[in-house]
Protein backbone atom coordinates (compact mmCIF):
# COMPACT_ATOMS: atom_id res chain seq x y z
CA UNK A 1 0.00 0.00 0.00
CA UNK A 2 1.25 3.11 -0.79
CA UNK A 3 -0.17 4.65 2.51
CA UNK A 4 2.88 2.39 4.60
CA UNK A 5 5.11 3.67 1.78
CA UNK A 6 4.76 7.34 2.69
CA UNK A 7 4.37 6.42 6.34
CA UNK A 8 7.74 4.89 6.29
CA UNK A 9 9.56 7.50 4.66
CA UNK A 10 8.24 10.03 6.11
CA UNK A 11 9.55 8.17 9.72
CA UNK A 12 12.84 7.82 8.43
CA UNK A 13 13.27 11.54 6.63
CA UNK A 14 15.40 14.00 8.59
CA UNK A 15 14.29 16.77 7.15
CA UNK A 16 10.66 16.22 5.58
CA UNK A 17 8.59 14.35 2.92
CA UNK A 18 7.75 15.43 -0.33
CA UNK A 19 5.42 13.60 -2.55
CA UNK A 20 4.33 14.35 -5.93
CA UNK A 21 0.76 13.37 -7.09
CA UNK A 22 1.13 13.11 -11.13
CA UNK A 23 -2.37 12.18 -12.46
CA UNK A 24 -2.40 9.98 -15.23
CA UNK A 25 1.34 9.07 -15.64
CA UNK A 26 2.10 5.09 -16.93
CA UNK A 27 5.35 3.38 -15.48
CA UNK A 28 6.38 3.08 -19.04
CA UNK A 29 6.52 6.68 -19.52
CA UNK A 30 7.81 7.61 -16.04
CA UNK A 31 10.86 4.87 -16.38
CA UNK A 32 12.06 6.94 -19.77
CA UNK A 33 11.53 10.64 -17.93
CA UNK A 34 12.47 10.13 -14.15
CA UNK A 35 16.36 9.63 -15.01
CA UNK A 36 17.31 10.79 -11.35
CA UNK A 37 14.46 8.54 -9.71
CA UNK A 38 14.50 4.62 -8.51
CA UNK A 39 11.48 3.10 -9.63
CA UNK A 40 8.97 0.85 -8.70
CA UNK A 41 5.85 -0.55 -10.13
CA UNK A 42 2.40 -0.12 -9.24
CA UNK A 43 -0.65 -1.56 -9.48
CA UNK A 44 -3.63 0.39 -9.96
CA UNK A 45 -7.46 0.03 -8.62
CA UNK A 46 -10.48 -1.06 -10.40
CA UNK A 47 -11.35 0.83 -12.17
CA UNK A 48 -8.13 2.74 -12.83
CA UNK A 49 -9.77 5.95 -12.67
CA UNK A 50 -8.35 9.11 -10.42
CA UNK A 51 -11.52 9.32 -7.87
CA UNK A 52 -10.98 5.64 -7.12
CA UNK A 53 -7.05 5.28 -7.23
CA UNK A 54 -6.32 8.70 -5.59
CA UNK A 55 -8.44 7.55 -2.66
CA UNK A 56 -7.38 4.60 -2.15
CA UNK A 57 -3.97 6.09 -2.27
CA UNK A 58 -4.42 8.51 0.75
CA UNK A 59 -6.79 6.22 2.93
CA UNK A 60 -5.00 2.45 2.49
CA UNK A 61 -8.69 1.31 1.36
CA UNK A 62 -10.08 -0.24 -1.44
CA UNK A 63 -13.55 0.93 -3.47
CA UNK A 64 -14.91 -1.85 -1.31
CA UNK A 65 -14.61 0.07 1.62
CA UNK A 66 -14.46 3.81 1.05
CA UNK A 67 -17.24 3.54 -2.04
CA UNK A 68 -15.43 5.58 -4.91
CA UNK A 69 -16.40 3.04 -7.45
CA UNK A 70 -15.40 5.39 -10.43
CA UNK A 71 -16.53 8.82 -11.49
CA UNK A 72 -20.28 8.32 -12.24
CA UNK A 73 -22.29 6.10 -9.99
CA UNK A 74 -25.65 6.04 -7.86
CA UNK A 75 -25.82 6.70 -4.17
CA UNK A 76 -27.53 3.59 -2.57
CA UNK A 77 -31.00 4.23 -2.78
CA UNK A 78 -30.85 7.06 -5.39
CA UNK A 79 -32.88 6.55 -8.58
CA UNK A 80 -30.15 8.57 -10.24
CA UNK A 81 -26.51 8.95 -11.09
CA UNK A 82 -23.78 11.33 -9.59
CA UNK A 83 -20.49 12.65 -10.67
CA UNK A 84 -18.77 12.31 -7.86
CA UNK A 85 -16.25 15.46 -8.80
CA UNK A 86 -19.00 18.35 -10.28
CA UNK A 87 -21.50 16.59 -7.96
CA UNK A 88 -24.14 17.17 -11.34
CA UNK A 89 -26.84 14.52 -11.10
CA UNK A 90 -28.48 12.13 -14.29
CA UNK A 91 -31.85 10.17 -14.14
CA UNK A 92 -34.75 9.27 -16.34
CA UNK A 93 -37.64 11.68 -15.90
CA UNK A 94 -37.87 13.88 -13.40
CA UNK A 95 -37.24 11.46 -10.11
CA UNK A 96 -35.68 13.02 -7.37
CA UNK A 97 -34.50 10.25 -4.97
CA UNK A 98 -31.67 11.40 -3.53
CA UNK A 99 -30.10 8.35 -1.47
CA UNK A 100 -27.33 7.93 0.55
CA UNK A 101 -23.73 9.14 1.00
CA UNK A 102 -21.74 8.38 -2.08
CA UNK A 103 -18.79 7.68 -0.25
CA UNK A 104 -17.47 6.98 3.31
CA UNK A 105 -14.94 8.54 4.71
CA UNK A 106 -11.76 6.83 6.35
CA UNK A 107 -8.58 8.33 7.99
CA UNK A 108 -5.86 9.44 5.53
CA UNK A 109 -1.87 10.11 5.44
CA UNK A 110 -2.47 13.47 6.48
CA UNK A 111 -4.78 12.58 9.62
CA UNK A 112 -1.93 9.96 10.39
CA UNK A 113 0.77 12.25 9.84
CA UNK A 114 -0.61 15.30 12.10
CA UNK A 115 -1.42 12.57 14.57
CA UNK A 116 2.42 11.88 14.61
CA UNK A 117 3.39 15.15 14.71
CA UNK A 118 4.03 15.85 11.81
CA UNK A 119 2.39 19.35 9.53
CA UNK A 120 0.82 18.17 6.27
CA UNK A 121 0.48 20.16 3.86
CA UNK A 122 -1.50 19.81 0.40
CA UNK A 123 -0.88 21.78 -2.62
CA UNK A 124 -2.82 21.51 -5.81
CA UNK A 125 -4.84 24.34 -7.56
CA UNK A 126 -7.28 22.13 -9.24
CA UNK A 127 -8.14 20.20 -5.97
CA UNK A 128 -8.48 23.77 -4.18
CA UNK A 129 -10.85 24.82 -6.29
CA UNK A 130 -13.24 21.56 -5.73
CA UNK A 131 -15.82 21.14 -3.25
CA UNK A 132 -18.01 18.23 -2.35
CA UNK A 133 -17.68 14.93 -0.66
CA UNK A 134 -14.62 13.46 -2.49
CA UNK A 135 -12.32 16.05 -2.27
CA UNK A 136 -13.06 16.52 1.61
CA UNK A 137 -12.18 13.21 1.76
CA UNK A 138 -9.03 12.68 -0.14
CA UNK A 139 -7.53 16.00 1.68
CA UNK A 140 -8.85 15.15 4.99
CA UNK A 141 -6.22 16.35 7.78
CA UNK A 142 -4.12 17.97 5.52
CA UNK A 143 -3.94 21.83 5.38
CA UNK A 144 -3.70 23.24 1.98
CA UNK A 145 -1.59 26.17 0.17
CA UNK A 146 -3.25 28.40 -1.02
CA UNK A 147 -2.07 28.87 -4.97
CA UNK A 148 -2.36 32.09 -6.84
CA UNK A 149 -3.29 29.98 -9.87
CA UNK A 150 -6.60 28.84 -7.94
CA UNK A 151 -8.19 32.41 -8.27
CA UNK A 152 -8.19 32.30 -12.37
CA UNK A 153 -8.39 30.18 -15.35
CA UNK A 154 -6.05 27.27 -14.94
CA UNK A 155 -3.34 25.72 -17.55
CA UNK A 156 -3.60 22.24 -18.71
CA UNK A 157 -0.46 22.78 -20.54
CA UNK A 158 1.82 20.57 -18.89
CA UNK A 159 4.87 22.73 -18.91
CA UNK A 160 3.05 25.34 -17.23
CA UNK A 161 1.72 22.73 -14.68
CA UNK A 162 4.98 21.43 -13.99
CA UNK A 163 6.78 25.11 -13.45
CA UNK A 164 3.77 26.09 -10.82
CA UNK A 165 4.28 23.20 -9.10
CA UNK A 166 7.70 23.13 -8.84
CA UNK A 167 7.39 27.00 -7.75
CA UNK A 168 4.72 26.42 -5.28
CA UNK A 169 6.66 23.55 -3.75
CA UNK A 170 9.77 24.85 -3.57
CA UNK A 171 8.39 27.89 -1.93
CA UNK A 172 7.02 25.27 0.64
CA UNK A 173 10.40 22.96 1.54
CA UNK A 174 11.95 26.88 2.09
CA UNK A 175 9.96 27.38 5.48
CA UNK A 176 11.22 26.28 8.69
CA UNK A 177 8.90 23.20 10.63
CA UNK A 178 9.31 22.37 14.21
CA UNK A 179 8.70 18.36 13.18
CA UNK A 180 9.76 17.20 9.21
CA UNK A 181 6.56 18.02 7.46
CA UNK A 182 4.49 16.00 4.92
CA UNK A 183 4.11 18.13 1.47
CA UNK A 184 1.98 16.66 -1.15
CA UNK A 185 1.59 18.04 -4.63
CA UNK A 186 -1.29 17.06 -7.10
CA UNK A 187 0.22 17.85 -10.32
CA UNK A 188 -2.32 17.35 -13.09
CA UNK A 189 -1.01 16.11 -16.17
CA UNK A 190 -4.12 13.86 -16.58
CA UNK A 191 -6.04 16.48 -18.85
CA UNK A 192 -3.25 17.17 -21.35
CA UNK A 193 -2.61 13.32 -21.55
CA UNK A 194 -6.27 12.78 -22.50
CA UNK A 195 -6.12 14.80 -25.45
CA UNK A 196 -2.20 14.60 -27.00
CA UNK A 197 -0.76 11.40 -25.25
CA UNK A 198 2.55 11.09 -23.62
CA UNK A 199 3.49 13.79 -26.53
CA UNK A 200 6.85 15.74 -26.41
CA UNK A 201 5.58 18.89 -24.52
CA UNK A 202 3.98 16.16 -21.33
CA UNK A 203 8.02 14.62 -21.43
CA UNK A 204 9.59 18.00 -20.92
CA UNK A 205 7.04 18.51 -18.18
CA UNK A 206 8.43 15.46 -16.40
CA UNK A 207 12.28 16.41 -16.88
CA UNK A 208 11.12 19.48 -15.14
CA UNK A 209 9.63 17.59 -12.53
CA UNK A 210 12.75 15.35 -12.13
CA UNK A 211 15.50 17.90 -12.01
CA UNK A 212 13.69 19.80 -9.49
CA UNK A 213 12.78 16.49 -7.38
CA UNK A 214 16.38 15.27 -7.80
CA UNK A 215 17.65 19.07 -6.47
CA UNK A 216 15.30 18.79 -3.39
CA UNK A 217 16.48 15.21 -2.71
CA UNK A 218 20.52 16.88 -2.08
CA UNK A 219 19.18 19.72 -0.14
CA UNK A 220 18.09 16.56 2.32
CA UNK A 221 14.19 16.25 1.47
CA UNK A 222 13.01 12.48 0.46
CA UNK A 223 11.27 12.62 -2.40
CA UNK A 224 8.14 10.51 -3.69
CA UNK A 225 5.92 10.25 -6.89
CA UNK A 226 2.82 8.02 -7.97
CA UNK A 227 0.28 8.27 -10.22
CA UNK A 228 -3.10 6.85 -10.28
CA UNK A 229 -3.58 5.42 -13.99
CA UNK A 230 -1.98 5.41 -17.03
CA UNK A 231 -3.81 6.39 -19.94
CA UNK A 232 -4.26 4.16 -23.38
CA UNK A 233 -4.91 5.68 -26.94
CA UNK A 234 -8.39 5.21 -28.27
CA UNK A 235 -10.30 5.43 -31.38
CA UNK A 236 -14.19 5.57 -30.95
CA UNK A 237 -16.32 3.90 -32.73
CA UNK A 238 -19.72 6.18 -33.43
CA UNK A 239 -21.62 2.86 -33.96
CA UNK A 240 -20.57 1.14 -31.11
CA UNK A 241 -21.57 4.44 -28.82
CA UNK A 242 -25.46 4.79 -30.98
CA UNK A 243 -25.91 1.16 -30.05
CA UNK A 244 -24.41 2.11 -26.17
CA UNK A 245 -26.96 4.50 -26.28
CA UNK A 246 -30.02 2.84 -27.48
CA UNK A 247 -29.44 0.22 -24.50
CA UNK A 248 -28.60 3.28 -21.70
CA UNK A 249 -32.49 4.01 -22.10
CA UNK A 250 -35.42 4.14 -20.66
CA UNK A 251 -36.80 1.12 -22.20
CA UNK A 252 -33.99 -1.13 -20.85
CA UNK A 253 -32.39 1.07 -17.63
CA UNK A 254 -33.81 2.68 -14.39
CA UNK A 255 -31.25 4.98 -14.52
CA UNK A 256 -28.52 6.51 -16.82
CA UNK A 257 -25.19 4.11 -16.71
CA UNK A 258 -22.11 4.91 -14.77
CA UNK A 259 -18.35 3.97 -14.59
CA UNK A 260 -14.94 5.53 -15.35
CA UNK A 261 -13.82 5.96 -19.39
CA UNK A 262 -12.86 2.59 -20.33
CA UNK A 263 -15.44 0.77 -17.50
CA UNK A 264 -18.76 1.39 -18.08
CA UNK A 265 -22.20 -0.26 -16.74
CA UNK A 266 -26.03 -0.44 -16.74
CA UNK A 267 -28.85 -0.37 -14.10
CA UNK A 268 -31.32 -2.78 -16.13
CA UNK A 269 -35.56 -3.06 -15.33
CA UNK A 270 -35.50 -5.68 -12.38
CA UNK A 271 -35.57 -9.33 -13.91
CA UNK A 272 -34.26 -7.63 -17.77
CA UNK A 273 -30.24 -8.23 -16.31
CA UNK A 274 -29.49 -11.27 -18.38
CA UNK A 275 -31.18 -9.39 -21.15
CA UNK A 276 -29.67 -6.14 -21.26
CA UNK A 277 -25.82 -8.11 -20.75
CA UNK A 278 -26.68 -10.88 -23.94
CA UNK A 279 -27.80 -7.88 -26.03
CA UNK A 280 -24.32 -5.74 -24.72
CA UNK A 281 -22.14 -8.67 -25.14
CA UNK A 282 -23.46 -9.30 -28.77
CA UNK A 283 -23.75 -5.03 -29.51
CA UNK A 284 -19.96 -4.80 -28.33
CA UNK A 285 -18.73 -8.18 -29.14
CA UNK A 286 -14.62 -8.27 -29.17
CA UNK A 287 -14.39 -4.87 -27.89
CA UNK A 288 -15.20 -5.46 -24.59
CA UNK A 289 -15.57 -7.86 -21.70
CA UNK A 290 -19.57 -7.46 -19.90
CA UNK A 291 -19.39 -8.86 -16.38
CA UNK A 292 -21.81 -8.95 -13.32
CA UNK A 293 -20.53 -7.74 -9.98
CA UNK A 294 -20.20 -11.15 -8.77
CA UNK A 295 -17.47 -11.86 -11.68
CA UNK A 296 -15.83 -9.00 -10.97
CA UNK A 297 -15.43 -10.11 -7.71
CA UNK A 298 -14.28 -13.71 -8.99
CA UNK A 299 -11.85 -12.19 -10.87
CA UNK A 300 -10.29 -10.13 -8.40
CA UNK A 301 -11.48 -6.54 -9.59
CA UNK A 302 -13.51 -5.32 -7.09
CA UNK A 303 -14.96 -6.90 -3.91
CA UNK A 304 -18.44 -7.31 -4.24
CA UNK A 305 -19.34 -5.72 -0.82
CA UNK A 306 -22.68 -4.33 0.20
CA UNK A 307 -20.94 -1.03 -0.34
CA UNK A 308 -20.38 -1.55 -4.00
CA UNK A 309 -23.20 -3.25 -4.43
CA UNK A 310 -25.38 -0.69 -3.46
CA UNK A 311 -23.23 1.27 -6.31
CA UNK A 312 -22.35 -0.41 -9.35
CA UNK A 313 -24.76 -1.29 -12.17
CA UNK A 314 -25.62 -4.98 -12.48
CA UNK A 315 -23.96 -5.18 -16.03
CA UNK A 316 -20.57 -3.67 -16.47
CA UNK A 317 -18.22 -3.56 -19.63
CA UNK A 318 -14.66 -3.63 -19.42
CA UNK A 319 -13.16 -1.88 -22.59
CA UNK A 320 -10.68 -4.32 -24.58
CA UNK A 321 -9.88 -2.43 -27.68
CA UNK A 322 -9.46 1.39 -28.67
CA UNK A 323 -12.93 1.02 -30.28
CA UNK A 324 -15.02 1.10 -27.14
CA UNK A 325 -17.51 3.75 -26.38
CA UNK A 326 -15.98 5.71 -23.85
CA UNK A 327 -18.30 8.65 -22.30
CA UNK A 328 -16.76 11.30 -24.62
CA UNK A 329 -16.01 10.65 -28.03
CA UNK A 330 -13.32 13.63 -28.40
CA UNK A 331 -10.56 12.22 -26.37
CA UNK A 332 -7.88 10.40 -27.87
CA UNK A 333 -6.30 9.07 -25.19
CA UNK A 334 -8.41 7.32 -22.08
CA UNK A 335 -8.36 5.12 -18.86
CA UNK A 336 -10.42 3.12 -16.70
CA UNK A 337 -10.28 -0.63 -17.70
CA UNK A 338 -7.35 -3.14 -17.26
CA UNK A 339 -4.92 -3.18 -19.18
CA UNK A 340 -1.23 -2.71 -18.16
CA UNK A 341 -0.77 0.83 -20.03
CA UNK A 342 -3.78 1.75 -17.63
CA UNK A 343 -3.29 0.04 -14.40
CA UNK A 344 0.76 -0.14 -14.77
CA UNK A 345 2.06 3.07 -12.63
CA UNK A 346 5.63 3.87 -10.79
CA UNK A 347 6.65 4.57 -7.74
CA UNK A 348 9.80 7.00 -7.58
CA UNK A 349 12.18 7.47 -5.15
CA UNK A 350 14.78 10.53 -4.76
CA UNK A 351 16.85 10.48 -1.74
CA UNK A 352 14.76 7.11 -0.53
CA UNK A 353 14.82 5.98 2.77
CA UNK A 354 14.10 2.45 3.56
CA UNK A 355 10.70 1.87 2.75
CA UNK A 356 8.18 -1.15 3.80
CA UNK A 357 7.55 -3.45 1.30
CA UNK A 358 4.57 -3.42 -1.32
CA UNK A 359 1.33 -5.58 -0.46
Amino acid sequence: MITEVVAGTLRAAPRGLCVLAVDGLSLEVAESAFGHAYIRPLRSTFPSTSTTAWLTAVTGTDPGVHGAVGMVYRAPGADRVTHLVTGDTHAFGDRRAPGDALLHARPTLFDHAVASGRPALAIGAELERLTGPWVDALLHGARIVPSPAATGPLAVDPVSVAERTVREVGAVLLRAYDAPPLVWAYVNLDDHIHRCGYDARLREALLLLDTAAARWADAGWSVLAHADHGQVEVTPDPALAAAWARLDAPAHCRMPGGGAGRVRWLHPHPGHEETVADALRDTLGDHALVLTPDELHARGLLPATPVVRARIGEVVALATSPHFPVPDPTVTWEHGSVSDGETLVPLAAWNPAPQPALH
